[in-house]
């Protein structure tokens, strides 16, 4: 099954594009070059059949478009309706090239560095900054599996506190290493047994390095599955 249909919309799209004035112009040249780089890979691509569905809606939606740019002038609406379709183009295309594993991936980074930054953060910044970030973590894993746009800028709102508490553990541990002695007097006087105390002032930084490690992998991640989202 070839892409020439949907190629063919996005040659519409453009054409009712370039006779929009309403646009601004830097704007508009940015949509007419992605479009017609889109335009580019879905005139060469083979779509396997197992996609048909998928494919026709995509097409339908094309179609939906254009009847929009041809009774709008709102520059707003405009807009929108472009940037929504650009990247239903987009993730369209990951799909027929089979890219969605890449999403698999994102989403096993994150949930270790979810679990990760919920169970060590409380020992140095308390408990307020998990719970704030308790209910962005619940709606975002949801919307990345719908991949939704809104779900994956939550799930990537993570990696700075994340890299925030794994660098505070690591530094932690390396004040440790310095006064091994004092930093265990200091958590066992806070009432905490000494076997219990040796365990966390081992594990916690190490925990800490895994931590900036998954955080490093989400990011990467993140920066290879953006154009999976609509």
């Amino acid at each position: 099954m070839k892409g020439k249909l949907a190629a063919a919309n996005i040659t519409q799209i453009i054409n009712e594009l370039k006779k929009i004035s309403s646009l601004n112009k830097r704007k508009k040249d940015k949509y007419i070059s992605k479009l017609e780089e889109l335009h580019k890979l879905y005139i060469n691509i083979e779509i396997d059949e197992k996609f048909k569905i998928q494919y026709n809606r995509m097409n339908e939606k094309g179609k939906e478009v254009i009847k929009e740019l041809k009774s709008t002038k709102e520059k707003n609406k405009i807009e929108s309706v472009i940037e929504v379709y650009t990247r239903y183009l987009t993730a369209s295309l990951c799909d027929f090239q089979g890219k969605t594993i890449n999403l698999r991936k994102y989403i096993t980074s994150f949930l270790f560095c979810a679990m990760l930054f919920l169970a060590l953060t409380p020992q140095f910044f308390g408990f307020f900054l998990p719970i704030l970030f308790f209910i962005p973590i619940y709606i975002g894993l949801k919307g990345v599996k719908q991949r939704t746009m809104t779900g994956f800028y939550m799930t990537m709102s993570v990696i700075p506190v994340a890299f925030m508490t794994a660098v505070t553990w690591i530094r932690y541990g390396i004040n440790v290493k310095q006064d091994y002695v004092a930093s265990l007097k200091m958590i066992v006087d806070s009432g905490i047994s000494q076997n219990l105390a040796e365990i966390l002032i081992v594990t916690g930084p190490v925990l800490g390095c895994v931590l900036f490690i998954f955080a490093s992998i989400q990011l990467y991640q993140g920066i290879k599955t953006k154009d999976l989202f609509i």
